[in-house]
């Protein structure tokens, strides 16, 4: 596969990609004033299909503070498939950024999701 992630779980489902991928965050982790750790977890993605997920870090007055995101697509039998990631962030040092008061909010599509394969 290359540069996408080996084989993500996979599950039983209707595979319409037209439709939205929910993202979610599982968990935050704060290590010390100036790490945090977004686990996400996309469930529900077609098989084979190339998937964009991010992830947003915003302040306590809703600024975005740092994005990371990433491609890469579920593989296996199944229609569809979760694919799980942890995303490390560095933030900011000013006194304003205190972790507890951070947001994460997740994004994820499918690329180019409406074309017929070739």
């Amino acid at each position: 596969m290359g540069k996408y992630d080996t084989c993500a779980k996979r599950n039983k489902c209707s595979c319409e990609l037209c439709n939205s991928v929910n993202a979610h965050p599982i968990e935050i982790e704060k290590h010390g004033a100036r790490l945090l750790t977004v686990r996400v977890t996309v469930n529900n993605v077609c098989i084979d299909k190339k998937v964009a997920v991010a992830a947003i870090i915003y302040d306590k007055c809703h600024r975005i503070l740092a994005f990371k995101g990433f491609i890469t697509m579920a593989c296996g039998d199944d229609e569809c498939g979760t694919i799980e990631r942890k995303i490390l962030f560095v933030i900011p040092e000013e006194d304003e950024c205190h972790p507890l008061e951070l947001e994460v909010r997740t994004v994820a599509n499918y690329i180019y999701p409406c074309e017929s394969e070739k």
